[in-house]
């Protein structure tokens, strides 16, 4: 394996921000850069905890579910990162400011529909009441997640579940997006395959060795489609090791490192030119890689 493939994968592992390669290793010709509100949408969700286990929550004030009530979520704006959007949509609807812990999880729909759920603290601000609602909501309030309270979706009941375990037990390293730009949006593929006394990863075999990336097209109905297809069988498991995203001008993509594991002895056929298995055997690298190949370390990627 070579060191710039070692650093990578260090880096990958980290958590941090890999820049990409100057070419794809799996992309449609001429691929349409993304662009908010035009042919991508992020939301920004924010699940916050007081010392009781209640939640926050907000009161909609759209028609359509006036009254009801829902976790404090928007739409990214342009040229914001999600961090920020975050914040700004958390102040907008209950009044508070708020610190992002980290990602809980990832959900997708494609490219059309991305929402980011994370976990974060309040750091001051006055909960929004009756007397100041406006377009953004009615008022906020703090939830025991018991007392009856009519809400806008019940999607969020597990989100609210899962905040609360990840509370009292992370099940995963804080994951907090990382800048850095891309036009697209793309897979950075760090693909495992183990066997006893032997661990290969999937790797690019291009002149400059790297972590395979892809290239989603916006037709896709899961981002994960491409993965699915560079391997006869799909991974036995696979989660989130980072996120990277910029926002702004040409750089309203997306980057998932995407860690997806599988259990030999044989090595899982590639159906995609330009890849191939290499042998990790630096033993540092490899404790690095079963650490996070164990169960719940990943953040997880919900289709």
């Amino acid at each position: 394996m070579s060191s710039s493939l070692e650093e990578e994968l260090q880096a990958v592992l980290d958590g941090g921000a890999v820049p990409l390669p100057d070419k794809y290793d799996v992309a449609p010709e001429n691929p349409e850069p993304l662009k908010l509100r035009h042919n991508v949408c992020y939301i920004v969700m924010g699940i916050l905890l007081n010392d009781q286990n209640e939640v926050l929550m907000m009161q909609e004030a759209k028609v359509q579910c006036r009254g009801s009530w829902y976790l404090p979520a928007g739409r990214l704006e342009r040229g914001e990162s999600l961090e920020e959007g975050l914040c700004r949509e958390v102040t907008e609807e209950t009044g508070l400011l708020c610190q992002p812990l980290t990602l809980l999880v990832v959900e997708e729909r494609g490219t059309s529909w991305v929402r980011f759920v994370f976990l974060a603290q309040e750091t001051g601000g006055v909960l929004k009441s009756s007397a100041s609602a406006d377009k953004e909501s009615l008022q906020a309030s703090w939830w025991d997640t018991v007392s009856p309270l009519p809400l806008r979706c019940r999607d969020i009941l597990p989100l609210i579940q899962l905040a609360l375990e990840y509370h009292q037990r992370a099940s995963h390293p804080p994951i907090l997006p990382q800048l850095c730009p891309s036009p697209f949006l793309i897979l950075r593929l760090l693909l495992v395959c183990t066997s006893p006394g032997e661990m290969q990863i999937l790797r690019s075999s291009s002149e400059s060795a790297h972590l395979p990336t892809v290239v989603c097209t916006r037709r896709l109905s899961s981002i994960l489609h491409p993965l699915l297809h560079l391997l006869q069988d799909p991974p036995t498991s696979y989660g989130i090791l980072g996120v990277q995203h910029q926002g702004g001008d040409d750089a309203d993509g997306l980057c998932l490192n995407i860690m997806g594991v599988f259990h030999g002895p044989e090595l899982p056929a590639v159906t995609t030119e330009g890849l191939s298995w290499v042998a990790v055997e630096d033993e540092g690298l490899k404790n690095r890689l079963e650490q996070a190949m164990k169960k719940k370390t990943l953040l997880p990627l919900h289709s």
